[in-house]
């Protein structure tokens, strides 16, 4: 039966493939037919409902039940207006929920108190006489299996006495391992009374923050600019220093910036501890500084950044072991321009990335292991004239410098057009059209880099609005796996269970380790292996195996709960125009009911003529056209 069940999920997933390749038919009814009323309809634009469903499809989540009637009901323009205005949309269920997330709501000062790295946890426990043991031992070891157990769960830690398998056994007999589960227990009860918590936790709360934010969230555009901002301006949460740092860049940088100025995003990015030490610059000094004179500098802490307080120290410099020059540092100059700004395209030469690299030299951070503070190192900086895309940087400058490259980048329309382009090719077509972006880099111009006039102006455009682009994209994981949540009223904690059905769909959330991010574009999430997860996950998601997620078909109102025969394309249709709007294809629609069709003979021959309809909405969740947005 499970083989059987694994050869129809693939079977529909080579179906899902061969569907998703080609263009997607608009408007079919649940029978496969086209509609033809309907097409002449769409060619002369979309209906009020279209319009509600295509708006709700790219500024959402995804559509809840009822969600496109109360659109239509208050008008798609009015639903926009207080989109862009999350400031005016009470959020209280949502943040509830936020707030039973521990290390979400920290500063980066006590996620660094409560959550250190491995080398800090070996070192306090040294103070304490105790061994921890070493970052590359075996995850088998009982040790550290009492370890993480501990670090857990410390309020369950056991107490040693008759249940403890160390006291039942008499000394001579002891096996090692009885031995190594007492030490780990030792250890863990000093880690557990120092409140120390394991550090992974910090991914997985953030994780579990995101989701929750996106499924439950009023403010349902902003969470979704979030997402765009963050893969614009990505920061790889496992690198070092960053996995402290990366909540705080998410929650205070990029989300309450996602619809004002961009230059001010900009600079909030360029001054944040998460990008600086990402891309390096936290270490980009000039060799014509005064930080030349002092390669042997000490450590600020535990992730291995200088004191810049200490800098001018040479004698605790020179007793510190011989490290390597540093000197100016590119990698965020070259990203600002070519992914944060111009573009690839924009204008800049290898000479404009030297002159830039320069102007940031000194903007380093402060003891990333307690406050992680920006702050502007004038010993570090190169104060030498420049000169970057034709702009004159006067000698003398310090810290105006960085902030002079940022007005010039901010305001320079190969900026407009990078950032028109890549809005419209997240919220309208993997191809956006020229007159579309070029309207928006006229808006960007004029506006000063208003985000929310760029908004506007892009969802309010004929070419948004275009037939060819209703339902004409591809969702990516967490938006297919989150619109699922949201189409059947589903609940969820959003915690490491679900996280990794988006994980093994690709999208690891905050784990793109290079600076692009993730892509918005449907060859990127095209493929069998991820599309066969798609359908995994929403039978998974419908059949109630995801723990920490419910769904409760009878809140959709659907009264069928199983389906035999007699009942079966019934029941399908309702589902289909519940979850689809009745638009479905007629290959998908045979590939579902065929799908039943065998299951329903297959429970005949064991003697149970009738499936429970949640693989209905599996069936319909994991097909083309919900992948389709």
């Amino acid at each position: 039966m499970l083989k059987r069940s694994i050869t129809r999920a693939c079977t529909l997933a080579v179906a899902i493939v061969m569907t998703m390749a080609s263009p997607l038919s608009h408007a079919q009814d649940a029978k496969g037919k086209k509609n033809k009323s309907q097409s002449r309809a769409a060619a002369k634009g979309l209906t009020e409902e279209q319009k509600a469903v295509h708006l709700l499809d790219r500024a959402t989540f995804g559509r809840r039940p009822g969600e496109v009637e109360g659109v239509l009901k208050m008008g798609w323009q009015k639903y926009l207006d207080e989109q862009v205005h999350p400031e005016r949309i009470s959020d209280d269920g949502a943040e509830q929920k936020l707030r039973n997330i521990e290390s979400y709501n920290l500063s980066n000062a006590e996620l660094a108190k409560y959550y250190p790295p491995p080398q800090v946890i070996q070192q306090a426990l040294k103070s304490r006489g105790l061994e921890f043991p070493a970052p590359g031992a075996n995850q088998a070891d009982p040790t550290k299996k009492e370890i993480n157990k501990a670090l857990k769960n410390p309020d369950k830690l056991d107490k040693p006495g008759k249940n403890d398998p160390a006291e039942q056994m008499e000394a001579p007999a002891q096996p090692p391992y009885i031995e190594q589960m007492r030490r780990g227990r030792e250890l863990a009860q000093a880690l557990a009374e120092m409140g120390y918590k394991p550090p992974q936790k910090i991914i997985q709360d953030l994780q579990q923050a995101r989701i929750t934010r996106a499924v439950y969230s009023e403010r349902q555009l902003q969470e979704v600019m979030t997402d765009f901002w963050f893969n614009h301006f990505n920061v790889f949460i496992q690198k070092g220093a960053d996995r402290v740092l990366t909540t705080s860049y998410e929650r205070d940088v990029i989300k309450p910036r996602v619809f004002g100025k961009f230059a001010d995003l900009l600079k909030a990015t360029a001054e944040s501890p998460a990008m600086l030490f990402y891309l390096d610059n936290w270490m980009s000094a000039s060799p014509n500084s005064r930080m030349a004179q002092y390669q042997n500098r000490a450590p600020l802490g535990r992730f291995g950044q200088a004191k810049v307080g200490e800098l001018e120290m040479p004698n605790q410099a020179a007793q510190q072991p011989q490290r390597r020059a540093r000197g100016i540092n590119e990698n965020y100059a070259r990203e600002i321009m070519e992914l944060h700004t111009l573009g690839v395209d924009g204008g800049y030469t290898q000479k404009d990335v030297q002159e830039v690299a320069r102007c940031f030299t000194g903007w380093t951070l402060r003891n990333p292991r307690n406050n992680a503070e920006f702050i502007f190192a004038p010993m570090m900086h190169d104060n030498g004239e420049k000169t970057v895309l034709g702009h004159k940087i006067p000698a003398g400058g310090g810290k105006k410098d960085g902030e002079m490259v940022i007005d010039i980048l901010a305001h320079h329309p190969s900026t407009a057009k990078f950032i028109s382009t890549k809005l419209a090719r997240k919220f309208v077509s993997d191809n956006p059209p020229q007159s579309l972006v070029d309207r928006m880099a006229q808006t960007f111009l004029k506006s000063d880099g208003d985000i929310r006039e760029v908004i506007l102006a892009m969802f309010n455009s004929p070419e948004f609005q275009a037939p060819e682009n209703y339902r004409a994209k591809i969702k990516t994981p967490l938006e297919m796996t989150v619109s699922a949540v949201r189409a059947i009223g589903a609940e969820t904690n959003g915690g490491p269970a679900f996280h990794r059905w988006i994980a093994q769909m690709g999208e690891g959330l905050f784990m793109a380790q290079p600076p692009t991010g993730y892509p918005d574009t449907a060859d990127h999430w095209v493929n069998t292996g991820a599309l066969l997860e798609r359908m995994n996950f929403a039978l998974a998601l419908s059949g109630n195996r995801i723990p920490g997620a419910r769904v409760d078909l009878s809140r959709l109102g659907i009264e069928e709960r199983t389906v035999n025969s007699a009942n079966a394309s019934q029941v399908v249709d309702k589902y289909v125009t519940l979850l689809l709007r009745g638009q479905i294809s007629a290959q998908t629609r045979a590939t579902i009911d065929k799908s039943i069709n065998d299951q329903l003979l297959a429970k005949t021959d064991t003697g149970a003529p009738a499936i429970d309809s949640a693989r209905i909405v599996g069936l319909i969740l994991g097909s083309p056209e919900f992948q389709r947005q």
